[in-house]
């Protein structure tokens, strides 16, 4: 996620503070070990991990946020529920 509003700030910081309220309630040495070794010493680059075709759409997101071709969420929802009065 690329922070462009003060609520995606939001939205990741919370996340990290349920995880932290997570990992704080683990007694589990090996629980707690294998959440650092993920956390600190993985060295899988995700891309790799992703199909061609998914890198080839990330890359067409990306650069349509630097064009600037973007709409906010409060747009799309206005959109959709133009589109879709019913729902």
């Amino acid at each position: 996620m690329i922070l462009k509003t003060d609520e995606d700030f939001d939205i990741i910081e919370n996340k990290k503070i349920k995880l932290i309220s997570v990992i704080a309630q683990i007694y589990n040495v090996d629980i707690l070990d294998a959440v650092e070794n993920l956390l600190l010493n993985s060295k899988t680059d995700w891309w790799t991990t992703i199909s061609k075709s998914e890198q080839i759409a990330i890359d067409e997101g990306l650069a349509d946020i630097k064009n600037g071709k973007v709409l906010s969420h409060q747009n799309v929802i206005q959109e959709v529920n133009k589109k879709f009065k019913e729902l």
